[in-house]
């Protein structure tokens, strides 16, 4: 599977919130991107997150549950919970588009031994169609949003202040954005790629290979519909959510500390957001390099 097919898929389940395989090694031992940021004076922790997971998954590393017991505030991308997302699904989510014969066969070949699954799907924009089609196939490796992290630190949160670096509705109305071919093959590559493409991101997660994560999410910059993508989903938003975790950080009214978790897509790279935060003053340090510890 190409890299830009491998991250697309990565992109549309990572970086939003999300609606009998064995581990890759114990959930203590995970070194997920986790960094401390000190920002005028106020200190935050970011989390690189992933949206599916195990049981397993969890308590992750003892600096990771030790600070986030320790935070004043949670903030994430969105917190689906307080949206009407049926209301969303209405106004985004619903909508025929033109589609391509060869994506057609495609569908049409995985809707064989699908016919319940695809039929749920049928008269939903492409886009939310790759987002279910993508999650359904994590769900068959063994992984499901309820174990995603953000999910699990809103569960355990314990009435502490949940703030958001987005909205649900935002994350909708850019998904519906994309112009119908764009949306078709997400939901082409969402169907073909290989499940040992699929394991080899949550391995790369897992022990926080940044490199790899990062290739995996930006692809091959040269195609043109590829930019348009990574523009819209990852590197604006990094600018966005950085400058909104900036906000939170000298709002006088925001608990202190914060502990943030956003998609790992927008802790790595050449544009993530910890590079963003850098570029304003901010100092960001890898908490796996430098043990960090609870204020």
């Amino acid at each position: 599977m190409a890299t830009s097919q491998v991250k697309r898929l990565v992109v549309m389940i990572w970086a939003f919130v999300s609606m009998g395989l064995a581990s890759v090694q114990a959930a203590p031992l995970d070194t997920p991107p986790f960094y401390k940021i000190e920002y005028k004076g106020k200190v935050s922790y970011l989390l690189g997150s992933i949206h599916v997971g195990k049981a397993d998954f969890y308590p992750m590393a003892a600096q990771i549950e030790s600070i986030f017991d320790s935070a004043a505030s949670l903030a994430v991308e969105a917190d689906a919970a307080s949206e009407d997302i049926p209301s969303l699904i209405r106004k985004y989510g619903i909508g025929q588009a033109p589609i391509d014969a060869e994506t057609q066969a495609i569908l049409d070949g995985y809707c064989k031994k699908r016919l319940n699954e695809c039929a749920a799907l049928r008269g939903y924009a492409p886009w939310l169609q790759s987002m279910q089609l993508g999650m359904a196939r994590f769900e068959a490796l063994g992984y499901s949003a309820v174990y995603g992290v953000e999910q699990v630190l809103i569960s355990k949160n314990r009435g502490r202040p949940l703030l958001e670096l987005e909205s649900t509705e935002f994350q909708f109305r850019l998904m519906a954005s994309f112009d119908s071919d764009t949306q078709w093959s997400m939901v082409k590559e969402a169907i073909e790629g290989p499940d040992e493409d699929m394991h080899g991101l949550i391995s790369s997660w897992r022990t926080g290979d940044e490199q790899h994560l990062a290739e995996l999410m930006e692809g091959q910059m040269s195609d043109g519909d590829d930019t348009e993508l990574l523009e819209k989903i990852l590197w604006q938003r990094n600018v966005d959510m950085a400058q909104r975790i900036r906000e939170l950080m000298l709002d006088p009214d925001t608990p202190q500390p914060m502990f943030i978790a956003v998609g790992a897509g927008h802790v790595v790279g050449e544009r993530s957001m910890v590079l963003e935060m850098q570029k304003h003053g901010a100092r960001t340090t890898n908490c796996w390099k430098h043990q960090c510890s609870p204020r």
